[in-house]
């Protein structure tokens, strides 16, 4: 287990990377879709501990299915968020223009 959860720590890594070093709003977007899919995954595993009760018969290992029930509402509000903050920017960059947030920023600091 203790791979999945590394690897879910290197796919937060990579996002939040991206969401730092960035300069397109698209790009930082997608790479926060990537952070919130790593961290989805840790908590998954985390909460991954043998077989599913509903399956087998006397097992003493399995899997919490409320963590699971739980991420999953967290993946449909990401998506519902990730959907409204993409057409924020969209109404954004074909008012000014440009996706690139140093020139947004120009941009708006200009105007004001």
């Amino acid at each position: 287990m203790l791979t999945y959860e590394l690897f879910s720590i290197f796919i937060c890594f990579i996002g939040l990377s991206g969401v730092i070093l960035k300069k397109d709003i698209i790009l930082k977007l997608m790479n926060l879709g990537v952070f919130q899919g790593g961290v989805v995954l840790f908590f998954v595993s985390l909460a991954y501990k043998g077989k599913a009760p509903m399956i087998t018969e006397g097992v003493t290992k399995y899997s919490d299915p409320l963590i699971h029930s739980f991420l999953l509402t967290v993946v449909v509000i990401g998506f519902a968020n990730l959907a409204l903050i993409l057409v924020f920017s969209m109404i954004l960059s074909n008012k000014l223009k440009t996706y690139r947030i140093d020139e947004l920023e120009k941009k708006i600091n200009k105007g004001r």
